[in-house]
């Protein structure tokens, strides 16, 4: 018939559809690695919602965490070398670093740990940036390679940490550098040592490049460093306003 076009199906080739999304390494189900804690810092935000910024520390022996130790570290991230009494100038007053929640990761499904001490609340007069607002601060260890380096969003800040076009103010990366470099001494001082948190990765084929990734074991390397590496704002999404 005229106008008709007839494809001869023999001569058409299949193909699969290679979701670009999916992290072909990835086990579900939830965190399990070695004499490790996942140690999360909660925000309480200015319009109510809240933030957790999730690190890892490595213990040995027993796991020994109390709702003491979880004060402890919230103390300690709160006040050591003065460095977040820095940080909060650029934080509001309507939002704070609310609670520090300790979990043994050794094994699934253990007990959340809470603290109970003083929030730390943001200093600025100035108003609040949105929600999803955040500077990230880069975790390093001696390993090579993407998957041996982490970040934290570090959220809740005020106006007055703009600086000129929009990005973070030359202090303020500077105050964040300062804090983060406390994070060691005070993880140490209630026993875990800041670790990057991996959990465990099965062996799997790229199906774009072709690339055979090797199976990972569960492990929390060492962070030997924290830096923040540029002045522009970052975002978590799923942090938005909704």
């Amino acid at each position: 018939m005229p106008g008709s076009r007839i494809i001869d199906l023999s001569k058409v080739t299949s193909f699969t559809a290679v979701n670009l999304l999916l992290d072909g390494g990835a086990i579900p189900g939830p965190v399990v690695i070695p004499f490790t804690a996942q140690i999360s810092l909660v925000w309480n935000l200015t319009d109510g919602k809240q933030a957790h910024v999730v690190t890892y520390g490595r213990y040995s022996g027993s796991f020994s965490g109390t709702v003491t130790q979880a004060n402890a570290l919230l103390s300690g991230l709160l006040t050591a070398g003065g460095m977040y009494t820095t940080l909060a100038a650029f934080m509001p007053t309507t939002g704070s670093l609310a609670f520090v929640t300790i979990r043994d990761v050794n094994s699934a499904n253990q007990p959340l740990i809470t603290s109970t001490g003083t929030a730390g609340p943001g200093t600025s007069a100035s108003p609040a940036l949105p929600d999803e607002t955040a500077a990230v601060i880069t975790l390093r260890t001696a390993l090579v390679g993407r998957g041996n380096r982490g970040r934290m969003y570090i959220p809740n800040f005020a106006t007055n940490a703009l600086a000129a076009g929009g990005v973070i103010a030359p202090a303020v990366v500077t105050a964040l550098n300062n804090w983060a470099g406390q994070f060691a001494g005070v993880y140490s001082g209630q026993g875990y040592t800041w670790a990057l948190g991996q959990k465990h990765r099965q062996a799997y084929t790229s199906p774009i490049t072709g690339r055979a990734f090797p199976e990972r074991p569960a492990a929390a390397p060492t962070i030997t460093n924290s830096v923040v590496r540029d002045n522009h704002w970052d975002s978590q999404r799923r942090r938005g306003l909704k």
